[in-house]
């Protein structure tokens, strides 16, 4: 009625008005269909459209160039005609390859000139990560193990808009569509049933009357107080450590992760098939409990992330209360991170009950309500590049959940993680004995903004094959007996049996190496049985020893471990092509992967940008009458040699035994003062292999707080023998055998026959034998090469021994002592005692003062987190202390040269 009087009121037609609004709505449906049209014809033709044009400029880009090289005539000086030759050779050089692309693809849409990608998809791979044949036989040949381990790798953040499914949305909004059909998981929160748990409420009443200090008689108000004060901070203990794990949160993290890492992370790169197992294991309904090697604060983040988006239950995560700074630690709480102290006993020799009985109760009921969990084995992050060695406190949790039958089994997986380069930045102003800076709020946002302006290329995590928590207990027992009944001595988890004089030249028996127990552990200074601690142990030196070996080498890792060790005064690029094929090749055979592909230019470039002009700087020589070259040099000074050792320390535990090998070798020849003995251009050693096994072994027991040589179920000394016959394999190393006639050897061939001794003769034998040292160019330059490898090490512990003096007769705190010991580094590099620079870093001088607790030679008392250090009784003098640095000594003077 009101549209009649209006239009009434201005003189208007409605009828008019009618057919305008009539044709408003049939052009809206038609613009409408329209849209729909050019989109559904966007759909279907775009991509071959837009490579077509891509094909098209290409193809006038090229009939351009031509048409200018031909119309072009120029007047140049000689310079200028050398480098003009030098271009054109390039040109036809690019072209050449470019041709050769275009012959092996076969399709002319690709044929496009792009920037050089990592492709992971063209070589064969060796697949790593299988669980330990020996200890772990029927986890290893499980269904679990049934994947297809020939899959290519695959970068997580590639998301296929086709598997998204069939509507227009999904495939625009890839990533959401993604997030949204995650599996949707339960976490219950468990602090309730925490507090109700009767462990820890003993735990509480033995505090109480701890403090109490007499026998409680009755309803004391005093003894009731501390009951009640011990209950509320226990109450607030968990409340700060628990996590809060949302789905929701899980599914935003997620999604923001899809865009953010690709701004900072080239590539996120897994295994399908090591995903695969992941999956077998996690339907098995056995809690997962992973244990990832540790470098990055993102090695969590993105461990949760890969298992999120491929619906497996991601676990909740230990994490250092360090990290629990306003609304990053809220972050990480709602990403399944639970806070733990770095150090739960302050005082030595008294333990916080309290605070170990809250988190041990956590942890169970996260077992018992199904939880998987996730904590690193390592401890911290590794400050060095190599991994470290364990620490077995959270890991005693989940053995005792098994053990007192909280759960039933458990599938233990180990996780490597490797980058091309370290987001967090380095470690060098921690190594050179400066305090570490404590996070806050502020430098995290500046830390973030920082990454995601910067290019740290790819990132790869291996996720080792699960193996059965019950399976291994009941392997290191059966072995366990076995040594017990054959009155072999144990190896202490890492196989590690040696036999060794001590500093002052007496007599000692064999001892396992196995660590001293640290307050960070749950253990500390519990009364724990000794087979107990030393399955704990034994099982995290095997966890963390598969997570070295599974590791994949990443381009920078092999540049900067051929720079350091190799080529320390600068290479030729084609020098360094070469070895980086032979060390891709060598890496292959022995079962390790690579984390590059293609032509090694690209990859030794690749790797040169992303570690910088301040680590590694290229030159390009020219030279009169020659074709210009590239020079490549590493930066050997500290303090930016500290940091480039840390990318070349990822490749040292693998050449370690190697290393140790021939470092005795030369000790021991070094120590040979006989005259030569050549045949043909071999020289005959004055030692046995026996010999060299001895002094291997002796080495071994210095660097025992830097590696694990070898895996637990694996005595060290079958590993150094193996290392030998390797470097008989590569003809570095030849067994002596004497000439003998026909009739001889008849002779000996027949006694064979008739010899009744037991198998032990023959390894009599061998250790027995005389070896004989190739003399030539090659032979040498390798044997330099692995001599040259553990020697920076050798400074420090030489450095260290040497340092003891300073102490005879005084009592100095860590922190002290570590300030002259670098001091005294300095002075001896400066004096050419030392060598490396990289030796100036304060991990190895701590690992050195470990070992020196090991030999009681050094006393160190704890409180408050201080450390006071002191010499014993016994080798409080100078000529006692002399003794130590003539053990260490041996090694650190062995010979350059055996031509």
């Amino acid at each position: 009625m009101s549209v009649t009087l209006r239009d009434h009121a201005t003189g208007a037609d409605p009828r008019v008005g009618a057919r305008g609004e009539q044709k408003h709505v049939d052009t809206m449906a038609g613009l409408v269909e329209l849209g729909l049209l050019v989109a559904v014809l966007y759909w279907l033709f775009y991509p071959r459209a837009h490579r077509m044009v891509d094909v098209l400029s290409a193809r006038l880009q090229d009939v351009y160039a031509k048409w200018e090289s031909r119309s072009e005539q120029v007047n140049l000086s000689y310079t200028g005609l050398r480098r003009y030759g030098h271009q054109e050779r390039q040109r036809k050089r690019a072209l050449a390859r470019e041709a050769s692309r275009e012959s092996k693809s076969g399709d002319l849409l690709d044929i496009k000139e792009e920037s050089w990608q990592i492709d992971l998809t063209k070589e064969t791979r060796p697949f790593m990560g299988l669980c330990c044949n020996t200890c772990t036989a029927n986890s290893r040949n499980s269904v679990v193990a049934k994947v297809h381990q020939d899959r290519w790798m695959r970068n997580v953040l590639d998301v296929d808009a086709e598997s998204c499914g069939n509507s227009c949305m999904a495939r625009t909004f890839c990533h959401l569509s993604t997030v949204y059909r995650i599996k949707k998981y339960e976490y219950p929160q468990l602090a309730p049933t925490v507090l109700r748990d009767e462990r820890l409420r003993q735990a509480v009443e033995a505090a109480a009357q701890l403090d109490y200090g007499k026998p409680v008689d009755g309803d004391d108000p005093n003894y009731t107080g501390l009951l009640q004060r011990h209950e509320a901070r226990a109450t607030k203990i968990l409340w700060d450590m628990r996590s809060t794990m949302s789905d929701f949160f899980l599914r935003v993290t997620s999604w923001l992760l899809y865009k953010l890492l690709p701004c900072f992370l080239t590539s996120v790169v897994a295994h399908p098939a090591q995903i695969q197992m992941l999956k077998k294991a996690s339907d098995t309904g056995l809690p997962l409990i992973f244990l990832p090697s540790h470098r990055s604060h993102l090695d969590y983040i993105l461990t949760s992330f890969i298992l999120l988006n491929n619906n497996i239950r991601p676990p909740l995560v230990a994490a250092g209360d360090n990290l629990r700074i306003p609304l990053i630690g809220w972050m990480l709480r709602a990403l399944g991170a639970f806070f733990i102290k770095r150090r739960m006993d302050p005082v030595q020799g008294r333990r916080d009950t309290v605070y170990r009985a809250v988190l041990h109760t956590y942890m169970m009921e996260c077992l018992r309500a199904g939880h998987n969990l996730e904590f690193f084995i390592e401890g911290g992050r590794t400050r060095t590049g190599k991994s470290c060695l364990p620490k077995g406190g959270l890991l005693s949790v989940i053995v005792d959940a098994y053990m007192d039958g909280t759960i039933e089994d458990a599938l233990l997986v180990p996780v490597s993680v490797n980058y091309e380069k370290l987001v967090d930045g380095n470690f060098v102003r921690e190594q050179l004995g400066q305090p570490k800076q404590m996070e806050t709020f502020g430098k995290a946002m500046k830390s973030v903004w920082s990454v995601l302006n910067s290019n740290y290329g790819m990132m790869r995590i291996d996720f080792n094959q699960p193996f059965s928590l019950r399976e291994l207990v009941r392997s290191f027992h059966a072995c366990n007996k076995e040594k017990f009944r054959s009155n072999i001595p144990d190896g202490g988890g890492g196989g590690d049996v040696l036999i060794s004089p001590i500093p002052n030249g007496e007599p000692k028996p064999k001892k396992s190496l196995h660590s001293v127990p640290s307050s960070a552990s749950l253990y500390g200074t519990d009364i724990v049985a000794e087979e107990h601690r030393q399955l704990v142990e034994s099982i995290a030196r095997h966890v963390v020893y598969d997570c070295s070996e599974s590791t994949a080498v990443m381009s920078t890792n092999a540049v900067a471990f051929l720079l350091l060790n190799r080529f320390r005064n600068g290479v030729t690029m084609e020098k360094l092509v070469e070895a980086m094929e032979r060390l891709k090749k060598d890496l292959f055979y022995s079962g390790r992967d690579v984390g590059f592909t293609g032509e090694m230019v690209d990859v030794i470039n690749h790797a040169c940008d992303l570690l910088g002009p301040g680590l590694v700087r290229r030159e390009r020589i020219l030279k009169d009458n020659a074709e210009p070259f590239v020079m490549v040099r590493p930066f050997t000074m500290a303090p930016n040699v500290i940091e480039l050792s840390y990318y070349s320390n990822a490749l040292l535990s693998h050449f370690v035994l190697d290393g140790v090998v021939v470092t005795s070798l030369f000790s021991l020849l070094s120590a040979d003062t006989s005259q030569p003995v050549m045949s043909g251009c071999y020289r005959v050693l004055n030692f046995t292999e026996g010999q060299i096994v001895q002094c291997a072994l002796e080495l071994c027991e210095v660097l025992q707080f830097e590696f694990i040589f070898t895996k637990p179920c694996k005595q060290l000394e079958t590993a150094i023998e193996e290392a030998i016959s390797q470097l008989r394999y590569k003809e570095i190393i030849m067994v002596h055998e004497p000439v003998y006639s026909e009739e001889q050897q008849w002779s000996m061939r027949y006694a064979r026959n008739f010899d009744d001794e037991d198998s032990d003769s023959g390894e009599d034998s061998r250790s027995s034998r005389t070896l004989m040292l190739d003399t030539r160019e090659e032979a040498l330059e390798n044997l330099e090469f692995y001599r040259c490898l553990l020697q920076p090490l050798i400074d420090v512990y030489a450095v260290s021994a040497l340092g003891l003096q300073r102490l005879v007769g005084r009592q100095l705190t860590e922190r002290d002592y570590m300030q002259e010991l670098l001091a005294e580094m300095k002075t001896q590099l400066k004096m050419g005692f030392a060598q490396y620079e990289e030796s100036v870093s304060v991990d190895p001088f701590k690992n050195s003062l470990k070992l020196f607790e090991r030999w009681d030679i050094l006393e160190c008392l704890s409180h408050d987190r201080i450390k006071l250090y002191y010499l014993r009784d016994e080798y409080d003098s100078e000529r006692s202390v002399q003794t130590v640095f003539d053990k260490v000594k041996r090694f650190k003077w062995a010979a350059s040269s055996v031509s």
